[in-house]
């Protein structure tokens, strides 16, 4: 769809195809088109867009956990709170840009301080009462696995009746694989890789140097004290990998930090990385005489969902009783990975 299309029709296309996580989406595309064009930075802007990214984040992360936890748990999830949730973010890019145009080449910086901190503060609160009953502060201040117990004691908030499911089922170790997180992809070794080897290919089924590697909210969380603690005994399971998840949904909304978005370029090539909700996001384009002449995406999903990827080796370690209790530890792991589209789950019969 984005071939033969000039940068500005690029980016005026993007947004209309992606429903999810749309912002990142537009924001790699602009820095792509930006690069191949040689056009320079605009720090301003791009911090207000990063902020977008991260406020994006969140509302993927507590959409899915409005939506899917409750489904995890057997109950029906609460829409009035993911109505709620999805009319509070439609409204920050009206506090940041004129217009709310955030992701064009001429963007105006229209910033409105006071309404962006009532909307923040109105998120944060909605989170605090749908996710954590009250309990978002708190559950900020843990630090260790201790802690983390005495907060769950008791506690009838949706995050901590998740997280109590898994210790009374025995499931904290569910999942594991020695599939690493992806490292920083240092720019020009992309470019190489990406001219060397066949583009389509890396598009479908990403590696890295010869590696299948992740990347998820479990990769941006690493440094958190917490989430180490956790690691050194639970690795890369699935009690880990739901708190990384809280983790950010909780912290974000107080303190903005959103990561840099990069580009880089190389004879009308824009190369572009943003840290999109559920990973890595890559766009890649190459111009000629002024137009698109091939356009490459690569998702978190195609990291994470690779056919000998973190999900795949994941799977391969479940073990259960019976096909019922075997298909119900899948669902938990490809929740807690989290594709961005619809998929479908079969069980087939050992011969």
């Amino acid at each position: 769809m984005l071939i033969g299309n000039t940068p500005e029709q690029v980016l005026s296309v993007v947004p209309l195809l992606f429903s999810l996580c749309g912002n990142a989406q537009a924001y790699a595309a602009l820095l792509a088109c930006r690069a191949a064009l040689q056009m320079p930075a605009e720090p301003e802007a791009d911090a207000a867009r990063e902020c977008l990214l991260q406020l994006e984040t969140v509302r993927e992360h507590a959409w899915r956990i409005l939506l899917d936890w409750p489904g995890l748990l057997k109950r029906q999830p609460d829409k009035t709170a993911v109505a709620a949730l999805l009319k509070i973010d439609r409204q920050f890019k009206a506090c940041l840009f004129q217009d709310g145009e955030a992701f064009i080449p001429d963007s105006r910086l229209q910033i409105d301080a006071p309404r962006l901190q009532s909307l923040l503060a109105e998120l944060t609160g909605l989170i605090d009462q749908t996710i954590f009953d009250g309990g978002l502060s708190g559950f900020l201040a843990i630090t260790d696995e201790a802690q983390l117990r005495d907060w769950l004691d008791g506690n009838s908030a949706l995050s901590a009746e998740l997280l109590n499911a898994l210790y009374r089922w025995n499931w904290l170790a569910l999942g594991y694989s020695d599939v690493a997180c992806l490292p920083e992809l240092d720019y020009a070794e992309l470019h190489r890789q990406l001219q060397n080897e066949d583009l389509s290919a890396f598009c479908r089924a990403p590696q890295w140097q010869g590696h299948c590697y992740e990347t998820t909210p479990l990769s941006r969380q690493q440094a958190q004290p917490l989430i180490a603690e956790l690691q050194s005994r639970y690795d890369n399971s699935l009690l880990v990998r739901f708190v990384a998840v809280l983790l950010e949904v909780a912290a974000i909304p107080q303190g903005l930090t959103a990561s840099e978005g990069r580009a880089y370029a190389a004879n009308c090539i824009g190369l572009a990385q943003v840290q999109a909700a559920r990973g890595l996001l890559i766009h890649r384009l190459a111009l000629r005489q002024g137009r698109v002449y091939d356009y490459r995406i690569v998702a978190p999903t195609e990291w994470n969902f690779h056919p000998d990827g973190v999900l795949a080796q994941g799977l391969k370690s479940l073990q259960a009783d019976n096909a019922d209790g075997l298909r119900q530890q899948a669902e938990w792991l490809i929740n807690a990975v989290d594709p961005c589209v619809q998929y479908r789950l079969v069980l087939t019969p050992e011969n």
